[in-house]
This record gives C-alpha cells, structure tokens and sequence, in this order.
C-alpha cells in the first residue's frame, strides 16, 4: 500500500487476514507507533493450543463468545466484556467453550516482531526480516492432550469486566473513563452519552490508536472528520491534533490505546496491584 493508513477508519472484520490451525482461527492485526492489535476470530472447533510464553506481557480482550485462558496451568473463563493481562514469561494458551465462535484482541507492546507481517498493508512501519534471518512464530500447533490443569480458584488478580471497573467522570462530564495496563500499554475505556457536543481539539506527543466497541463515533484528525462505526479502527498519530463525539441516539463505548502508558492517566489503573505505586505518583 502506497498510501499511510494513519487516518484512515478500518473495520476489524475486513483487515487483511490469515488462516490459523486448519482454518479454525483467523487473524488481523493493526499497529501503532509502539503497539500491536491481533483480532482473533475462533471458531468453537478449535482445540487447545500447546502453552507456550513470550518475553513480554499479553492484554487479551474477550469481544465475544467465551474462551477458556490457561496462565500457567490454571484456567480462567473469560466471557465477552472481559479483560485479563497474561504476565511476561508466563506459560499460557486459550481455547474456545460452548457453542460460539469468539472474538478477543490481543495487546502487544511493543509489537512483537513475528506479527509484524500481519501489519504490512498499513504501510508506514518497518517489517520483519526475510529468509534465515526472520523470526519464528511463538505458537502455531494445537496441543495432542487436553487439559489437565485446574480452573483458578481466585481469578480477581487476573480477570476484570470493562462494565465493573472503577470509572471516573472526565472532561466536564463529557464521558465516563476507565483504564487498564499492562507493562508497556494503557487502554482506557470511554463510554460517551448521546447528545454531546464536539470537544475542542487536542494533541500530544505520541500517538492513539482508537477502537469503537459499540454507538457511533465521529473522529476528528487534523480537521478531517472520520466516520468510526461500531467495529472500526484509527490511529491518531502523535501531534496531530484531533477530537471524537458521538452521533446518533446510541451511548458510545470507545477503547484507546496508548504505548507506553500516559502518565496523566496512570491513575485509572490504581487498583491493579501489580502496578499501584505507580498510579499513585
């Protein structure tokens, strides 16, 4: 692609795509600046991945259906609306249950470099090398046995629902914020009521990768308004000066991802405990 994908609107089901596992997941990815998105789609057939770890941590986002998510042996049952951070260097592997197919995001920063391929139609960002030189995938075998560990007995250090996370009024009552993070990644959760009116435009130093999960958003990028319908992507790049608001007679619930995480926000994730002297500060 010839043309930069920063400020243009995707839709999460019409990325470009490869087939996994005898076609029983597919996967799109979509980048930013110091982050990487893999959408999953997984059909109920599909069978429980060899675990394997990484030297970085894991976002994993249940959008819908329901999956199973092995974290060193111990199982937790993540259904839609959920969110869990896999640690760095943990034993982990997922599957479907029941009747569904699911869709989860997965959160990589900083990109993980054998993903980079999924990304090359954005065409703004340095690929993976070719040939002897290129790295190999962490994961790509179903496991031959199934699974003999056991369901976490206290999963709260892990598994959070977006609807129940603590939630703060931001900008004047514009929008309700919730936050989340991993070690190298902040997502924030914005749900916006009907009716508002147009912020005035802002910027800052790094860029903003953008999901609308459900209502309609129009996104404003340097002047240009953007149409973001529920399952859509954009990423504002970094001092572009830009602005969002909902239309039509829907609440918004928008998910930002910022890599690293923005300081001023920090604050949002004080009750994860891995990171709560940090949201302090």
């Amino acid at each position: 692609m010839s043309q930069s994908a920063a400020r243009k609107v995707f839709r999460w089901d019409q990325l470009p795509a490869i087939e996994l596992l005898g076609g029983t997941m597919v996967r799109t990815g979509f980048r930013g600046d110091d982050v990487l998105l893999t959408f999953n789609r997984i059909q109920p057939s599909m069978q429980r991945w060899e675990p394997h770890h990484h030297p970085f941590d894991q976002i994993v986002l249940t959008v819908r259906g329901r999956q199973l998510l092995e974290i060193e042996g111990e199982a937790i049952e993540c259904t839609p609306g959920t969110i869990v951070r896999v640690p760095a260097d943990a034993r982990h592997t997922g599957w479907p249950i029941g009747d569904e197919p699911v869709l989860n995001i997965d959160v990589f920063a900083p990109p993980r470099a054998d993903y980079l391929f999924l990304v090359e139609y954005q065409g703004e960002y340095p690929q993976s090398p070719k040939g002897e030189d290129a790295p190999s995938a962490y994961h790509q075998l179903p496991a031959r046995s199934t699974f003999s560990g056991k369901m976490m007995a206290n999963p709260g250090r892990h598994l959070f629902r977006w609807a129940d996370l603590p939630r703060y009024d931001r900008f004047n009552g514009f929008m309700q914020q919730a936050g989340f993070r991993g070690d190298h990644a902040l997502l924030t959760f914005n749900s916006i009521p009907p009716g508002k009116e147009r912020p005035e435009p802002h910027n800052h130093p790094f860029d903003q990768i953008v999901l609308v999960v459900a209502g309609h958003l129009q996104l404003e990028i340097d002047g240009e308004v953007l149409d973001m319908p529920s399952g859509s992507i954009c990423r504002v790049p970094r001092d572009a000066m830009h602005t969002g608001w909902p239309v039509g007679d829907e609440p918004v619930l928008n998910i930002d991802v910022f890599a690293p995480p923005r300081e001023d926000y920090l604050f949002l994730t004080h009750y994860q405990k891995d990171y709560a002297a940090a949201a302090k500060h």
